[in-house]
C-alpha cells in the first residue's frame, strides 16, 4: 500500500538534475510532488534534504533549494514519525 507524501517540487527537481535516485513521482500540483513512503529511494532523497538543509556555506543562490530541502525533510520526517 502507498503512503504519500506532499514535498516541494524544487528540492525534488534539484536532486534529480544531479542524477541521484528518488522515488517515483505519483502525482503533482503545480508547486509540489506527491511520492511514496515506501520507495526504496526515499533514504536517499532524505538524507540528500538533510545534508542540504544544513548548508553552512550560504550562497543567495542558493536559498530557494536550501528552504526547498528543508522543507523537503520536514516532511518526510513528519510522514515517517506519524
Amino acid at each position: 500500500m502507498k503512503r504519500l507524501v506532499r514535498i516541494p517540487k524544487r528540492f525534488y527537481d534539484d536532486h534529480v538534475e544531479r542524477e541521484l535516485p528518488a522515488p517515483e513521482i505519483i502525482k503533482q500540483t503545480k508547486r509540489h510532488y506527491w511520492i511514496d513512503l515506501n520507495s526504496e529511494h526515499l533514504s536517499e532523497l532524505l538524507s540528500d534534504a538533510d545534508y542540504y538543509g544544513d548548508y553552512l556555506g550560504f550562497e543567495e543562490y542558493l536559498y530557494p533549494i536550501i528552504h526547498s530541502a528543508k522543507a523537503t525533510a520536514a516532511a518526510i520526517e513528519k510522514q515517517i514519525g506519524s
